[in-house]
């Protein structure tokens, strides 16, 4: 959802003259799916749906089917899951979805995908969801300056943990969780651009990390060394020249051990979706193409593994089945996206349409 905070005022403003968001709206043409359909063995992919216009949709397809069932959540549930659909988070026989500009985390039956119940946060905007125990999750928030403590067997909040911004994406590694906070170049709070520790046994708040501007997301190798990507942010007074980099943060010294630096032209060449593979040694990101490079690396590849071509590359995810790709294309965020898949070499294996603004991947 990060490059939409900057596209919202140029689409609104040229279909204000001419459209309503109800006759934007994609009419759905999705077929109901089977009854008792049994979601396993496959990936879910959350469709964000525009900002405001409440069309978030959960599409799933087996891996080993041609068949990809659409809309699913709203043909179970007789309601849509809402605005907008940022995340979703397996755990156990349950999935997780958090709904950021609606203020809540709708909790589903994964193999089913029928509503459960939910967990409202007033006055939120819930980005992602960590399990930090059997018992207790973490959850970011964009505008709140806060993040939340989960319990997980009663689903609901116990505790709000005060921060300085916009907190992002979580990564857990042994007696710690780590927490990316940025804010925009719009964003008047104080919070500085932190990778934060938290202990998990008091939820507190131990040390932060100054990282270049923007850190939005966070993935863990097999040494369990910290991957940030900082997009760099817009150029503005603050940030006359944005600087995208991907650091890799050791935990032991809390401190940064290699760092890449990237060229960004505007919102559209940021970097985005810092992805890793199953063995945890190769790390893949967005800017518009598909780049991969070794944990190992002293540089970051010139060339991409994927060219976009004349699609708008949005979503990313690696199959931890047998790290095949996938990437979603969100076409001009109004129509009904794609996801390609490729094998880990970049060759197309295949393609399916799903919901509009297509962003997470969730793998069984």
């Amino acid at each position: 959802m990060q490059r939409l905070f900057f596209l919202y005022f140029f689409v609104f403003l040229s279909f204000f003259q001419c459209n309503t968001p109800q006759d934007a709206m994609p009419i759905s043409d999705t077929a109901p799916p089977k009854n008792n359909l049994i979601l396993e063995d496959g990936l879910f992919v959350l469709n964000e749906g525009n900002f405001d216009w409440g069309h978030g949709t959960l599409s799933h397809k087996k891996y080993d089917s041609d068949t990809v069932n659409n809309e699913i959540y709203k043909a179970v549930n007789d309601f849509e899951i809402g605005n907008v659909a940022q995340s979703m988070t397996i755990i156990g026989e349950k999935g997780y979805i958090c709904v950021n500009n609606s203020g809540r985390i709708d909790i589903i039956e994964a193999k089913t995908s029928k509503w459960l119940g939910r967990i409202e946060i007033p006055k939120s905007s819930p980005r992602y969801l960590l399990p930090i125990s059997n018992t207790k999750a973490y959850v970011t928030d964009l505008y709140a300056d806060y993040f939340y403590v989960i319990d997980l067997k009663e689903d609901e909040v116990i505790k709000n943990v005060r921060t300085s911004g916009w907190t992002e994406k979580l990564a857990l590694v042994d007696k710690f969780a780590y927490i990316t906070q940025t804010r925009t170049v719009y964003d008047n709070r104080k919070g500085g651009q932190l990778l934060l520790k938290i202990d998990i046994a008091t939820d507190d708040i131990i040390d932060s990390l100054a990282l270049p501007y923007g850190p939005i997301d966070l993935v863990v190798d097999k040494n369990n060394m910290l991957w940030v990507l900082s997009n760099g942010g817009l150029s503005s007074t603050n940030n006359p020249k944005p600087q995208p980099a991907i650091c890799q943060i050791d935990p032991g010294c809390f401190c940064i051990k290699k760092q890449f630096n990237l060229d960004s032209e505007n919102y559209l060449s940021m970097p985005s979706r810092l992805r890793i593979n199953k063995e945890k040694d190769r790390i893949y990101y967005l800017q518009k193409d598909v780049f991969s490079f070794s944990i190992d690396a002293t540089s970051l590849p010139k060339s991409p593994i994927i060219y976009k071509e004349k699609r708008l590359f949005y979503g990313l995810g690696i199959s931890p089945r047998n790290n095949d790709i996938y990437v979603t294309d969100a076409i001009d965020y109004v129509q009904k996206g794609w996801v390609f898949k490729y094998n880990e070499m970049g060759v197309k294996l295949d393609s399916f349409k799903v919901g509009v603004i297509p962003n997470e991947l969730i793998f069984q």
